[in-house]
């Protein structure tokens, strides 16, 4: 991530301590000095000189442990951690989650999907998203598994580690299941990998048929401090995501709050006793998403008569792209950095393998270079942020008649056949 991502949420969090590796360390401390609250930093080595204590990474790892103590008042609903996600605005809400989420989510995934002390977890995405803060983890710790950790998910080195590390079972998002059918890796025969399950959003018939691993759907939300709903094992039809787990109700919901009956499609909302606390500093987002102890998704699905749940799609304009969600404004904040970008508008367009890709429409008034829009917005984004297809045109954006944005209209004529490809170039 570029420094100017990063800058909001550790002055927004109000943390006085930063531990970091390469990059994100040699991206922060450079520009410490617009980081007021740090009071100390802990990197492998300091790149640049700081004006705060540093400690070395290598310290801590040689240190003793410090016996256990206990926080008075620290309790099950106390504030234990703050996720950053991306939000509407554009700018990552901090969702604060309590410190019974850590034990609810291990305890209900394992009962869902049947971990148990055997079992080694995979895991391959990043710390910081829910499942790798808390879900992955707590597994491990509640069961008295395994886990595996490694720097990054790679299609081509995906199966060569689950062999060397003899991992059972993974968490991915579909665009990862997509990348490794791309990849000319044949993978495990049948049978023969360690590998027996992957949980996963929805059911490919064809990761089954080529890798003989079984899959499982799930669904959640960093919102409900990752607890959600869980299949068994096995064939599901689409759009299945099933049951809520050990503790956890899933309602549906129209748009005046009534709660729906099986069958009817609207909003999908969950509850229980570990969901996120607040939206840290933000009241009126967290009045909107906390609503009498349910968690308004944004999606929408419905339940059938056995109470399983069926995901239909967001409701909100969240780009979610290879598993990640991308906040269309902060994208358009980006481009219209560019002197010649006078408006914009973003969205996700359909794509095989990520599930979404970024696309956006741009006002121009003069010919451009858009690859020098796309090196504008780079200053601001992190690559997979950077939309991949982009018309430019010089007519302004089409509004409605009270003055918004007809995103409907742009929406239905954009095509990405007809657009600029970034990947292509």
């Amino acid at each position: 991530m570029t420094f100017d991502e990063l800058r909001y949420p550790i002055n927004h969090s109000e943390a006085p301590l930063l531990v970091a590796d390469d990059p994100l360390a040699s991206t922060v401390l450079p520009h410490i000095d617009q980081c007021p609250g740090l009071e100390h930093v802990v990197v492998h080595e300091p790149s640049v000189p700081v004006a705060v204590p540093v400690s070395k990474l290598s310290e801590l790892a040689g240190a003793e442990p410090k016996p256990f103590e206990h926080i008075d008042g620290h309790e099950e609903q106390s504030p234990a951690l703050i996720l950053y996600t991306s939000g509407s605005t554009g700018r990552p809400k901090g969702v604060v989650l309590n410190a019974g989420a850590f034990g609810s989510s291990g305890a209900g995934f394992a009962e869902c999907f049947g971990i148990t002390a055997s079992d080694n977890y995979f895991l391959p995405l990043t710390m910081a998203h829910a499942i790798g803060a808390l879900v992955g983890p707590a597994m491990a710790v509640v069961t008295g598994g395994s886990l595996t950790l490694v720097d990054r998910f790679s299609p081509t080195s995906f199966w060569r580690q689950v062999a060397e590390t003899g991992a059972t079972y993974s968490i991915l998002f579909p665009a990862h299941l997509n990348l490794l059918m791309e990849t000319q890796e044949d993978g495990p025969s049948a049978g023969e990998s360690s590998l027996r399950l992957v949980i996963t959003h929805a059911w490919l018939e064809n990761f089954y048929r080529r890798f003989n691993v079984n899959l499982a759907t799930v669904w959640g939300m960093t919102e409900t401090g990752a607890m959600a709903t869980g299949s068994a094992p096995g064939h599901q039809p689409e759009g299945y995501v099933g049951k809520p787990m050990s503790g956890v109700e899933v309602g549906i919901f129209d748009e005046m709050s009534q709660r729906l009956p099986a069958g009817e499609v609207g909003e999908i909302r969950l509850r229980h006793r570990n969901v996120m606390l607040e939206y840290f500093k933000n009241p009126e987002a967290t009045g909107t998403t906390l609503v009498d102890g349910w968690v308004r998704s944004g999606d929408y699905g419905f339940v059938d008569a056995d109470g399983g749940l069926y995901f239909g799609g967001r409701l909100q304009d969240m780009i979610k792209r290879s598993g990640e969600n991308i906040s269309p404004e902060e994208v358009i904040n980006a481009l219209v950095d560019h002197p010649d970008v006078t408006e914009a508008f973003v969205m996700g367009v359909p794509d095989p393998i990520r599930t979404e890709e970024v696309a956006a429409l741009v006002v121009i008034q003069r010919r451009v270079d858009l690859s020098d829009v796309i090196e504008v917005a780079s200053q601001r984004l992190i690559r997979r942020k950077l939309p991949r297809y982009i018309i430019a045109t010089r007519d302004p954006l089409p509004r409605l008649g009270n003055g918004k944005i007809d995103r409907a209209t742009i929406k239905r004529d954009f095509d990405p056949a007809n657009a600029w490809d970034r990947i292509a170039e």
